[in-house]
């Protein structure tokens, strides 16, 4: 009896130790290794029983139910092996990635992932989308429905906003949509709809974008409610309907396409009915965009697009999501080139199809103009152009170089005559280095220009076939010295001073401008006079009647110093150059191939950036004349950048004698984390009056915003406001489009 009481109590023991496990002392791998998504789920507690005769697993005290980065935890958990459902009790949260469910109590399926929780509550973290209801279903693995819920982003159990909706299906990388949608702002009913769509995505989706509510002289109140249409991962649309006050109805659109390789297509559109009384041109419009596509490694084609209705749309219509000036900033971000701006009267199309090859380039290329005002002068259509650049082809064992560059246009204007163009250019180069840092260069080219004249005009050039020979002439010797400030053999940190002393000389014959087509260039009126007297510097284009000597230095003070992982950088600290020049002529040609008159000694002009600290750049040219004149012409900039706070400010003054006096301030400041205000003021001291001044405020709190704007313009003032909802209306804000990897090349 004792052998057999010993047993039974050993039997005993081993069974409880079967029944009840500690979960300090194992983790349990359930479902006897079935997979379900791929990986086991594991169980954790404090205790946990099994029950072999109903196939049910108990747990208790901390309880968490894993699976890859799906988590489950809660105070008491009931699961039924066999059908793999869960019931949940006590502070019950499901952890999926970044997104949270929670609620007192509830049911789920492991095996489908279906479920629901009471008093629950679910947090998508990346779009900060949160929804509360008495219970929540999960009714897949990335679906959820629910009654009676509140939807918002913000945190607080009180939000600022919220919708209450009677129904809601919510769906994973995708959207929200609700029935009986009731708007609250701090607790108070303020907007009904019955149905509405809500984003829960993180890159691009369709939807209405920030409303703008604004008041402009020109057009009284706007109202725009732009809707944006995510067509495709690399394409997507904006459709604009504007009210106008004092106008009528404004519609828009915009289109967006990108392609691999640099492709890209950005198209807008506007037109506008004009109601307002006196208007010439009742039908408004204006059409606008670019495109690049790259045919292949070697040659790309690039489109500029730009015709408008009438002379004042740009200046009547430059605000809000349709403006020229944030259209045209959008298309420098993307395109790296801008349309002309709102002043310009003479709109340009274009269109380039350059080709780059291991001998140089060619470029076949179309400039279209669309004449605004009829009292400017009128630039000739290049339909079409050819052009050709060939690098520098080394001559025989001699330091020379031979190149050649050339060119065909086909000049067209309405109104007066038209012809053709053809020039050839080449140029040979002769390099030395006759002395240690003492470099020679000089160039010799010959222009000769073919024109054909299809169309005379009434005044101008007689002959059918015309020939124009031309030389120009460059030669320089410069210097190059540098010493080493703080150098050590042991400290990677030290300074390097450059010194860069040079003198050219050029010379372009003078010819008569009267007796050739004037096709190209076209004088704006105002060259002849703000380009006095300064000298010829490297990288000017003069037609001819030059005969110069420029004469110079530049300095330059680097900094070469570790970072704190080892990697040496060098940054410019100063630089600065002085040049000046004689002239052996009393005149020369201006851009319309006319003579103006200037002194034998140029300007003398001094250029100068300073990097004094890290977000801080300082940058001047001063123009001085040695005559009576004194200072006759100053640009000066101060620019600040703080990239990691978002502080920025410009600071600029451009003084050209007689003809500008000005003072241009641009900033944006991050006052507090909520606080953003910017300021845009131009002012000229010639007539004293206030060319523009903007001013912005922009308050941001964790779930809400508002932004106000205010605008003077000559002859206009703009208000403007607008409502950030952040999850929501800001999520719909137009990302960077990007390519699908399966439209890459392999």
């Amino acid at each position: 009896m004792r052998i057999r009481r010993s047993t039974l109590t050993l039997a005993l023991l081993v069974m409880a130790a079967l029944v009840a496990v500690p979960a300090a002392a194992q983790e349990l791998e359930l479902f006897g290794g079935q997979r379900f998504q791929g990986l086991p789920w594991r169980l954790r507690a404090e205790k946990v029983s099994y029950d072999a005769a109903r196939r049910l697993y108990v747990a208790e005290g901390r309880v968490e139910l894993s699976q890859g980065d799906r988590r489950l935890t809660a105070q008491r958990l009931e699961l039924e092996e066999q059908t793999k459902v869960a019931r949940l009790f006590g502070e019950v949260v499901l952890v999926s990635g970044e997104d949270v469910l929670s609620g007192k109590e509830g049911v789920v399926n492991l095996a489908t992932q279906a479920g629901e929780l009471k008093e629950a509550r679910l947090f998508l973290k990346r779009n900060h989308f949160h929804l509360a209801a008495g219970v929540i279903r999960k009714t897949g693995e990335k679906t959820y429905y629910a009654e009676e819920a509140r939807v918002t982003t913000c945190d607080a159990d009180r939000p600022a906003w919220s919708f209450e909706v009677r129904r809601v299906t919510v769906q994973l990388e995708g959207y929200a949509a609700t029935r009986g949608n009731v708007l609250r702002l701090a607790g108070v009913p303020v907007l009904y709809s019955p149905v509405a769509v809500l984003p829960v995505l993180t890159e691009r989706q369709s939807g209405l974008l920030q409303p703008f509510l604004g008041r402009q002289r020109r057009a009284g109140w706007v109202v725009e409610v732009p809707f944006y249409w995510a067509m495709s991962q690399n394409a997507d649309a904006t459709f604009y309907q504007n009210y106008l006050s004092e106008r009528g109805y404004q519609q828009g659109l915009e289109v967006r396409w990108r392609g691999y390789g640099g492709a890209a297509l950005t198209l807008q559109g506007a037109y506008l009915s004009d109601g307002r009384e006196g208007v010439k041109t009742p039908h408004r419009y204006w059409l606008a965009g670019m495109a690049t596509y790259p045919l292949s490694e070697r040659l790309e084609a690039r489109l500029t697009l730009d015709r408008v209705s009438d002379f004042n749309y740009l200046r009547d219509f430059n605000y809000g999501h349709l403006g020229l000036s944030g259209f045209s900033r959008d298309l420098g971000a993307d395109f790296g080139r801008n349309l002309e701006g709102q002043e310009v009267q003479n709109r340009v199309s274009t269109g380039l199809l350059a080709g780059s090859l291991p001998w140089g380039s060619l470029s076949a290329y179309a400039r279209y103009y669309q004449i605004l005002d009829q009292n400017l002068p009128r630039p000739y259509h290049r339909l079409p152009g050819l052009a050709l650049d060939t690098i520098r082809f080394p001559v025989g064992p001699w330091p020379l170089f031979l190149g050649l560059q050339g060119s065909y246009t086909h000049f067209y204007q309405e109104r007066t005559q038209t012809g053709q163009k053809l020039e050839l250019r080449p140029t040979l180069w002769w390099q030395a280095q006759p002395l240690p840092g003492v470099f020679w260069n000089s160039q010799v080219g010959l222009r000769e220009t073919f024109f054909r004249l299809d169309r005379h005009a009434p005044d101008g050039v007689t002959g059918e076939h015309l020939l124009r020979t031309l030389y120009d002439v460059k030669l320089s010797l410069a210097g190059l010295v540098y010493r080493d400030y703080g150098r050590s053999e042991t400290g990677a940190s030290y300074y390097r001073h450059f010194l860069r002393p040079e003198l050219t000389y050029w010379n372009m014959p003078r010819y008569q401008a009267r007796r050739y087509p004037d096709f190209d260039p076209f004088d704006q009126g105002w060259v002849v006079n703000v380009t006095r007297n300064l000298p010829v510097r490297e990288g000017d284009a003069p037609l001819g009647g030059v005969n110069a000597l420029t004469y110079g230095f530049s300095s330059t003070l680097l900094r070469r110093h570790q970072n704190p992982q080892g990697q040496v950088r060098v940054e410019d600290i100063l630089w600065f150059r002085l040049t000046h020049g004689v002239f052996f002529t009393s005149s020369s040609m201006g851009m319309d191939g006319t003579d103006f008159k200037h002194h034998r000694f140029a300007d003398f002009l001094a250029e100068s950036e300073v990097y004094p600290l890290r977000h801080l750049a300082l940058g001047f040219t001063v123009g001085f004349s040695p005559y009576s004149e004194g200072f006759n012409r100053a640009n000066v900039k101060l620019v600040f950048f703080d990239q990691n706070r978002q502080n920025y400010l410009n600071v600029g003054y451009l003084y050209l004698k007689e003809f500008a006096n000005q003072i241009n301030v641009a900033t944006h400041l991050s006052l507090l984390p909520s606080v953003q205000v910017s300021l845009k003021a131009s002012h000229t001291f010639l007539t004293g009056k206030k060319l523009e001044k903007s001013y912005g405020v922009v308050l941001r709190r964790q779930c809400w915003g508002l932004a106000f704007s205010y605008a003077t313009l000559p002859g206009d003032q703009r208000v403007g406001f607008s409502i950030i909802l952040p999850g929501l209306l800001e999520k719909f804000q137009k990302a960077p489009i990007q390519v699908p990897e399966e439209l890459k090349p392999h």
